[in-house]
C-alpha cells in the first residue's frame, strides 16, 4: 500500500446531527497530505448516506462499515489496522478541528521525534457550535503528562496523534468499553513519550448524546480500576482499596478540600508522588515544581482539617515526606491566604471557604 502522513480516523455511531461540521473541519485543514478514515459503526440514521455523499466529493476519505455494531474500540482497532498513515489522528464524530490542528502537531512531532504521542488543547462547543472563551490546556510536557496519568486523563482523545506503528503493538484495549483511551496512553507512554501543544485546536462539542453524558458514571467507575492498576504498578507494597484510590484521585485532582478528607489519604497521596519521582525518566525540575503543587494542595487539607489529631498527623505527613519543599509550600499557601484576607473586594471566595 502507498502510505500517507497521517490517517485522520473517525469512529461514528448514529451521528447524523454533527457530522457535516466534523468531516467539513478536516476536510479544511491546511495541511493535506492525508487519508480521512470513516468507519461506520453500523448506523441506522442518516450516517450512511451523509458518508457516501462525502465520500463522492473528496478522494482522500475512505469509508468503511461495520456489519454489526461493534463499539468504539473494536472500531478504532479496526480502523488502526486499515491505516495507510505513519501518524493517526483521532477525531470524534461530534467534534471539529481547527484548520492549522495538523500542521502545528505534525511541525511539532518532525521537531521532537522523541514524541509518539501528541495531544493539544481544546475548546468546549455546545450543540448549536458556539465555543466557551475559556479554553482547556492540557499538561504539556512528559513528565506532568505521566504524573496526571496516575489520576486523570492527560490528553483529549479527540485531540491525540499517536505513531501507528505503536498502536499496531499496542492497540486499544477490547476489554473495555469506556475509558479505553485512559488505558492506551498509560501503556504507549512506557514505549515512547508524550507532549500536548498549549493551543486549543480541537473544539469538543457537548451535547445530551453525547459518551460521557449517556454513561458518565461508567467511565468514572472504568478510570477507578484503570488508575488502582496503575497505583498497584507504583506501589506494590500496599493492598490499594477501590475506595482509596477513588479518595487519592479526588484529592489530587480537586483544587480545594472536600469534607470527608481524611489524613490517611493525604499519607497515600505523598507515598505514591514519592514512587512515582523515583521513576527513570522523570525531570527532576518538573518533579520539583509538581511536588511544591501538591504540597500546596494537601496543607489545604491539614490546614482544614486543624486544628485536631487529623491536622497534626497530616502536617507530619507532610513535613516527612518534602522536608523544605514542605516549608516552602506552607509558605506560599501562607502569603496566599493573608493576600486573600486583605485585598478585600478583589477576593474571590474559594469553594473551601477561604480565600484565593
Amino acid at each position: 500500500m502507498n502510505g500517507v502522513p497521517v490517517t485522520v480516523l473517525t469512529a461514528v455511531y448514529n451521528g447524523a446531527d454533527h457530522l457535516d461540521a466534523a468531516i467539513t473541519s478536516i476536510l479544511a485543514q491546511r495541511f493535506t497530505d492525508f487519508e480521512f478514515l470513516l468507519i461506520d459503526d453500523g448506523s441506522t440514521d442518516a450516517t450512511p448516506d451523509l458518508l457516501a455523499d462525502w465520500a463522492r466529493r473528496d478522494s482522500r476519505i475512505v469509508l468503511v462499515r461495520n456489519a454489526d455494531n461493534l463499539g468504539l474500540t473494536r472500531s478504532l482497532n479496526r480502523g488502526i489496522a486499515l491505516a495507510r498513515g505513519e501518524w493517526i489522528a483521532r477525531q470524534d464524530a461530534d467534534d471539529i478541528s481547527m484548520p492549522e490542528r495538523l500542521t502545528r502537531q505534525m511541525a511539532f512531532l518532525a521537531a521532537h521525534p522523541e514524541v509518539g504521542l501528541l495531544g493539544t488543547g481544546m475548546v468546549v462547543i455546545d450543540a448549536r457550535g458556539i465555543a466557551d472563551p475559556v479554553p482547556r490546556l492540557a499538561p504539556e510536557n512528559h513528565t506532568e503528562i505521566c504524573w496526571t496519568l496516575l489520576t486523570d486523563n492527560p490528553f483529549f482523545h479527540t485531540a491525540v496523534m499517536f505513531r501507528r506503528e505503536l498502536a499496531m503493538r499496542h492497540p486499544y484495549d477490547e476489554t473495555w468499553r469506556y475509558g479505553q483511551d485512559f488505558d492506551l496512553w498509560g501503556r504507549l507512554l512506557t514505549v515512547t513519550r508524550g507532549a500536548n501543544l498549549a493551543e486549543p485546536l480541537i473544539g469538543s462539542r457537548r451535547h445530551a448524546g453525547r459518551v460521557s453524558e449517556l454513561h458518565g458514571q461508567q467511565q468514572q467507575e472504568t478510570a477507578v480500576r484503570i488508575a488502582r492498576r496503575r497505583f498497584e504498578q507504583l506501589v506494590p507494597g500496599h493492598a490499594w482499596s477501590m475506595q482509596e484510590v477513588f479518595d487519592v484521585r479526588r484529592m489530587v485532582r480537586s483544587e480545594w478540600p472536600a469534607p470527608e478528607e481524611t489524613w490517611r489519604t493525604l499519607d497515600l497521596a505523598l507515598v505514591l508522588f514519592d514512587a512515582f519521582r523515583r521513576q527513570e525518566g522523570m525531570d527532576h525540575a518538573i518533579s520539583q515544581q509538581l511536588q511544591i503543587k501538591l504540597f500546596r494542595r494537601l496543607w489545604r487539607s491539614a490546614l482544614a482539617l486543624m486544628p485536631g489529631r487529623e491536622g497534626w498527623r497530616a502536617a507530619g505527613s507532610l513535613w516527612r515526606h518534602g522536608g523544605r519543599q514542605a516549608m516552602i509550600a506552607l509558605e506560599k499557601e501562607v502569603v496566599r491566604a493573608l493576600r486573600g484576607r486583605f485585598v478585600g473586594q478583589t477576593t474571590v471566595a474559594a469553594p473551601c471557604g477561604s480565600c484565593r
